[in-house]
């Protein structure tokens, strides 16, 4: 009889390829619960690509694996993240380092695996009741921006959310999906385009957008997927770094 028979336990879900990734989140989530699966299964931290359903519901597959607070001090001083490439975290996939102050600016630098620069990720301060934007500096090519996405309000709307600080409260309903709410730990939704040349009229195509700094949504193949896995590990909160 099948009472009392333990069920066999799910194998981990296998690594794949992170260069190519079109979505990803952080966390340590392998399995959802499903009708018939009862509990989570969970793995180690790490970034994540979501597979077609495994039965009822999607799998999330590891592709890089997130560096703990105590591996750091092998990195370096100057290290403040890091990825691996393997869940024993011998196999270094890109390092963080600590912000460095531009006025009130926050700047880190990416480093590949051989101590390559890949770019940097600036955390540009905000104004008023604005919050901080991002803008990734890429070696050769435009840097990108990350902001709440209000180009798509139309010219009309960004006329409008160029007025006093004292008007952005009513507009943020209207206009920016909340990026000024005062309430800093809702995660905002970002928009990610490349910095249009001056003469260039209309909105550059999306780069990538992204959730509260933990899932990235890729629009474009040449895009280092590193220096996403970078604004994530600095994470998008008002104290970051």
């Amino acid at each position: 009889m099948a009472f009392g028979r333990k069920k066999t336990p799910e194998p981990p879900v296998e690594q794949v390829g992170w260069a190519d990734a079109q979505r990803i989140v952080v966390g340590t989530l392998e399995r959802p619960v499903t009708r018939k699966r009862h509990t989570a299964v969970h793995g180690p931290e790490a970034f994540r690509i979501p597979l077609p359903p495994d039965g009822e519901a999607e799998v999330f597959a590891p592709c890089a694996y997130v560096a703990g607070a105590e591996m750091l001090p092998a990195l370096g001083t100057s290290t403040a993240h890091a990825a691996f490439l393997d869940p024993a975290l011998s196999r270094p996939l890109l390092t963080v380092s600590r912000p460095v102050a531009d006025g009130d600016d926050l700047i880190h630098t990416v480093h590949d695996e051989a101590g390559a620069e890949l770019g940097t990720v600036r955390r540009v301060a905000g104004k008023g009741r604005r919050r901080h934007s991002w803008r990734i500096g890429r070696p050769g090519l435009p840097d990108v921006t990350g902001k709440a996405d209000v180009d798509e309000v139309g010219a009309a709307g960004r006329l409008l959310l160029k007025g006093v600080d004292a008007t952005l409260g009513v507009l943020d309903m209207a206009f920016r999906g909340g990026e000024s709410a005062p309430d800093p730990k809702k995660p905002r939704f970002l928009a990610w385009r490349p910095e249009a040349d001056s003469g260039t009229t209309g909105v550059p195509d999306k780069i990538m957008d992204s959730r509260g700094g933990q899932e990235f949504t890729f629009h474009t193949a040449d895009f280092d997927r590193r220096l996403a896995f970078a604004v994530a590990l600095i994470g998008d909160t008002p104290t970051a770094g």
